[in-house]
């Protein structure tokens, strides 16, 4: 068993101990008492969630705390997509979205070069209520595998 699935096994009190002995500055004063530290709270709140949502919140965290360039977490999501680039229409699988954008996969210019910043507008179903969206964007990156979007609006 490794460290960390003990730590999780652990009672909040217990947790609070083990960390202060750790770290006693971490701990924090709250209503003039000394309680546990602000990590283990933010551990059993985290701990109640399903790995999805863990993964979420890492995610907004890692986007807060600048160590991600996406200021929104993405989720995998493979679904068909339909987009029109310079008034022709395409077809591609959608491989991750989140609240600002996309990456479409598949070939994406046959034989037209795509430039950062181009208008496109999408056709596909919301990963979580499956109603049917038109929505706006821009051609954000090109790769040789696809196509980042950046949504006009987020979702």
């Amino acid at each position: 068993m490794c460290i960390r699935d003990r730590i999780m096994k652990l009672t909040g009190k217990e947790r609070a101990a083990w960390l202060k002995k750790l770290n006693p500055s971490t701990t924090d004063v709250y209503d003039g008492k000394n309680t546990a530290t602000i990590t283990t709270r933010l551990i059993d709140v985290i701990m109640k969630n399903s790995m999805d949502v863990r993964c979420e919140v890492l995610g907004e965290l890692k986007a807060l705390n600048g160590t991600s360039k996406r200021r929104y977490s993405r989720m995998e999501y493979i679904s068909p997509i339909h987009y029109i680039i310079r008034g022709r229409l395409h077809n591609g699988y959608i491989k991750n979205i989140s609240i600002s954008g996309l990456f479409i996969e598949g070939p994406c210019s046959e034989g037209h070069k795509l430039y950062p910043g181009e208008p496109i507008s999408l056709n596909f179903d919301h990963p979580e209520t499956k109603k049917h969206l038109k929505i706006t964007g821009t051609i954000a990156r090109f790769t040789k595998t696809g196509l980042g979007v950046t949504f006009t609006e987020s979702l």
